[in-house]
């Protein structure tokens, strides 16, 4: 016999189930995190960055990159950290000044930092500014042109982007006035239908492309920004630059993110399977920081959803490490399908153990702390297995040191390495300041 209280019973053990269409994700009250991580306990995960940043990162680029009289970095270097050129780029300026206002505002308030970052910053300003926002793409030591405004605007947002976190440092009014002044300018040419500023593959040719690598580094630079300032103009932009990542640059019939689409916004033919696979990885954390921002779970939930898949496509199943470069859904006699393993970036590796590390922190979920530990570990083993602090910039698929076609082969990086490791010194104390919980979702 049936009775009412045992249907009633049943009813109730039905609701969850007949009100969600998936399990309730596990959330901070029912994960713990793990004990340890990469081989090591938290604490000794944390200080070993400590140590690879300010013991053997940092004094790299004081011996001879940074230009203590003028201010700037050079950045074609020697593995002694003796200068090749007298070439100041002004991507690299913008970076190092964000790299050295994010380590003073940050990392103790020390005045050392501050003073690199504004020097730099005089320098940047005061001979690189054409005015109206534009830029001078790359000058000699001394601030004489080398190269005018360039046409892509990705050094005036990386200019731009240094200035915020500077200004979230000193205060200044006129840097804040300057990354308004830029982005402003910067939006203005990209918009412009015979933009020419994409660095585009051999086999597609026009003006006006949209990337979503120019929507991931205006997202990022709208998104640190708005975090000490408020202004609902920018929060409008960095609405917008949110939508175009995950509803127009996304394409859910192959589940990746093409890269290039036409000045509307639309599908390019013959480029519908295609994505760059270290934009996507990097873009996703992005939004995952701009959801923690806007305190907004469920985007946070659709972009770890698809950094992973963009990571499982990435991953290099025989020999390691992430493929940085194309990926085509379909093959053809031109074109291998998959992820192209031939080039293997150090700054791909770096922003993807900085997506897993957030995903671990906020969800616990276990496929981020595999990936982290596979990815760290190549890492280790390939780009960063020389003795000078700053790692490789890439290598084959077999792990062999490489230079990349159309760069520099002395260039060195001043940005994704410590950017990475800064977040994740920052994320491990979070996780021990946190008694092995997660840490809270911002509510």
């Amino acid at each position: 016999m049936i009775y009412r209280s045992d249907i009633l019973t049943f009813i109730l053990a039905l609701i969850p189930f007949l009100c969600c269409s998936k399990p309730v994700p596990e959330r901070a009250a029912s994960v713990v995190l793990p004990d340890s991580l990469a081989g090591m306990s938290l604490a000794e995960l944390r200080d070993d960055y400590r140590h690879r940043l300010f013991e053997e990162y940092l004094p790299f680029w004081h011996k001879g990159a940074f230009d203590n009289e003028l201010g700037g970095f050079i950045c074609h270097l020697n593995d002694d950290g003796s200068p090749v050129d007298d070439e100041k780029n002004l991507w690299f300026q913008g970076r190092a000044v964000w790299v050295y206002s994010y380590l003073y505002n940050n990392f103790g308030n020390d005045l050392c930092y501050l003073k690199i970052a504004e020097k730099t910053r005089d320098f940047m300003v005061e001979r690189m500014h054409a005015g109206n926002g534009k830029w001078y793409e790359r000058v000699h030591r001394e601030g004489t042109v080398i190269e005018p405004e360039g046409k892509s605007v990705f050094g005036a947002l990386f200019a731009a982007n240094g200035l915020a976190e500077f200004y979230k440092a000193t205060g200044r009014e006129e840097d804040l006035r300057l990354v308004k002044e830029t982005l402003r300018a910067s939006l203005q040419t990209y918009d412009d239908p015979n933009y020419e500023g994409v660095f585009l593959p051999g086999e597609l040719k026009s003006t006006g492309i949209r990337t979503q690598g120019h929507s991931m580094v205006i997202l990022r630079l709208l998104s640190q920004l708005l975090t000490h300032q408020p202004d609902p103009e920018l929060e409008g932009l960095a609405e917008n630059q949110v939508d175009l990542i995950m509803n127009k640059f996304y394409n859910p019939e192959y589940g990746i993110a093409n890269e290039y689409l036409g000045h509307d916004y639309s599908r390019i033919p013959g480029f519908e399977d295609q994505m760059f696979t270290g934009h996507s990885i990097e873009t996703a954390w992005m939004v995952m920081f701009e959801a923690l921002r806007k305190q907004d779970r469920d985007l946070f939930e659709a972009a770890k959803k698809r950094f992973r898949r963009y990571i499982e496509l990435s991953w290099d199943y025989v020999f390691g490490g992430l493929g940085s470069g194309d990926f085509f859904v379909f093959g053809s006699t031109d074109r291998q399908p998959g992820t192209d393993f031939s080039v293997k970036t150090m700054w791909l590796q770096c922003e993807a153990m900085l997506g897993c590390m957030t995903v671990l922190e906020y969800t616990g979920d276990h496929w981020a702390r595999q990936f982290y530990e596979m990815i760290r570990d190549y890492t280790l083993r390939t780009v960063a297995s020389n003795d000078i602090g700053v790692w490789d910039q890439a290598v084959d698929r077999r792990g062999n040191k490489i230079s990349r076609a159309g760069y520099h082969p002395k260039r060195k990086g001043n940005f994704h390495q410590p950017r990475y490791m800064m977040l994740n010194i920052l994320s491990l104390e979070r996780m021990l300041a946190n008694h092995g919980k997660l840490t809270p979702f911002p509510e």
